[in-house]
């Protein structure tokens, strides 16, 4: 892993998706890696990143990995927490270098949803960034951090984190590209995921 740097490549913001799996590659350099190191090298505008590296995570196999669903859910609170806060560099817990991440299946998903990816790049730009900044942005963390909360119950379901981890990763793509329409269109749809996880939550404890 190289060290973690201020800024992110052009490309990320230019090409959101395929931008952040690429620095992921670029930074795990061939060998497995560690949550703390993943996000850290995202530098001060880690923020929407973490968004987007979450829900593509959650959504492919790796998210099966035990432990993952629930620890990419606290690491999405404490940022949104963060970004409630308006801190100008996020703040990454020590405890996250021991949530390892395999090279091997983080290569192999980019292989495979890699063209997927640049097709929904094409279509994401800057657009009403009105609504990815001021009280926006504060509903926009509120509600990635209840999306995040129902992580840690979801997470005991196979793949039943997945809506969430689309919602979050929308959310995280609008931030990066400042567009609006899409950040939206992300919050109009979380309140299907909320009331969807609700009922998956309460058949757990009934």
């Amino acid at each position: 892993m190289t060290e973690a740097s201020d800024d992110i490549d052009p490309p990320i913001e230019e090409a959101p998706l395929q931008g952040v799996l690429a620095h992921v590659l670029s930074e795990m350099d061939g060998e497995d890696s560690n949550l703390r190191d993943i996000v850290a090298s995202m530098g001060h505008r880690a923020f929407g990143p973490v968004m987007v590296l979450c829900g593509l995570f959650l959504m492919t196999p790796i998210g099966a990995i035990p432990g993952l669903p629930a620890a990419f859910g606290l690491i999405n609170i404490a940022f949104a927490v963060q970004l409630l806060a308006r801190r100008p560099y996020p703040w990454v817990p020590d405890i996250l270098a021991k949530v390892q991440v395999p090279h091997a299946r983080v290569a192999k998903a980019h292989a495979k949803v890699a063209p997927w990816l640049a097709r929904i790049d094409n279509v994401i730009r800057p657009r009403l960034p009105s609504a990815t900044e001021g009280p926006m942005l504060v509903l926009a963390a509120l509600v990635a951090i209840l999306l995040s909360a129902t992580m840690v119950p979801l997470g005991l379901i196979p793949f039943g984190v997945v809506p969430a981890a689309f919602i979050l990763g929308l959310m995280g793509l609008a931030l990066i590209a400042r567009d609006g329409v899409l950040m939206l269109i992300a919050l109009s749809v979380s309140i299907g995921i909320f009331a969807w996880a609700g009922i998956l939550v309460g058949g757990l404890l009934a």
